[in-house]
C-alpha cells in the first residue's frame, strides 16, 4: 500500500512540476512599453473626454499602461503637455478631477474632444 500511495505522489509531482515552471514573458514587454518621457507643467490647455463612454487615464502613454482611474465623459481633463508614443499615437499627461480626487496620468487623444488654451508644448 506504501509502494502505490508513493508512486502516486510521485506522479503526480511529476505532472504537475513543469506546469509550475511557467512564467509571462510579456511582463517586461509591458512595462517597457509603460515607460515615459519627464514631464511638467509646459501646457496651460485643457478638454474634455468624449461623450458616449469612460476613457482610462493610463500611468504611461501605451495602450499597455496600467489604468489608473477611468474618467466619465465629459470631464475636464488640464494638460500639462503632449506626447507621440513609439507607435504614432499622440497621447497627453495631465490631471483630472474624479470621484471625489485628483489624478494625474496619460490620456490618449482619441479619448479627448478639442483641445483649448493649449501651446502644444511636448513632454
Amino acid at each position: 500500500m506504501k509502494k502505490r500511495l508513493a508512486g502516486a505522489v510521485l506522479a503526480v509531482a511529476a505532472f504537475t512540476a513543469p506546469l509550475a515552471v511557467v512564467a509571462p514573458t510579456t511582463a517586461s514587454a509591458s512595462a517597457a512599453a509603460c515607460s515615459s518621457p519627464g514631464w511638467g507643467p509646459y501646457d496651460s490647455g485643457y478638454s474634455f473626454t468624449v461623450a458616449g463612454k469612460s476613457s482610462p487615464l493610463r500611468s504611461g502613454p501605451n495602450a499597455d499602461c496600467g489604468v489608473r482611474a477611468y474618467v466619465p465623459a465629459g470631464t475636464e481633463f488640464s494638460i500639462d503637455c503632449r506626447y507621440v508614443n513609439g507607435a504614432g499615437n499622440l497621447w497627453y499627461h495631465g490631471d483630472v478631477y474624479t470621484g471625489g480626487r485628483s489624478y494625474s496620468g496619460w490620456m490618449y487623444a482619441g479619448n479627448l474632444g478639442s483641445v483649448y488654451d493649449s501651446n502644444d508644448a511636448s513632454c
